[in-house]
């Protein structure tokens, strides 16, 4: 499933919480494994706040990922994309 993107912004955003559904992980566990506030992760999802470069690879490094995933539009999976959709996810680590 290919996706648009208006900017790089929002595809950095998208990825951040795409590729932490498939970890599954919580935005708590994201923000404890990257030593970032839960407060800090919520707030770069919502689109609030735009994380520097260490900060991009500290959470890259916690997503098990390169932090140059973060920047590229890939294929994505359709299930978790539609996990994204519904909303809260649950049973996560």
């Amino acid at each position: 499933m290919k996706l648009e993107f208006d900017n790089l912004r929002d595809l950095l955003i998208f990825n951040i919480k795409y590729y932490r559904y498939v970890n599954n992980y919580s935005q708590e566990k994201l923000a404890e494994l990257s030593k970032l506030s839960p407060r800090y992760i919520t707030d770069v999802e919502r689109g609030l706040h735009c994380p520097t470069i260490p900060k991009i690879e500290s959470i890259a490094k916690s997503l098990n990922i390169q932090p140059y995933q973060l920047f590229v539009n890939i294929d994505r999976d359709a299930e978790i994309v539609n996990k994204m959709n519904q909303g809260r996810q649950y049973n996560q680590k």
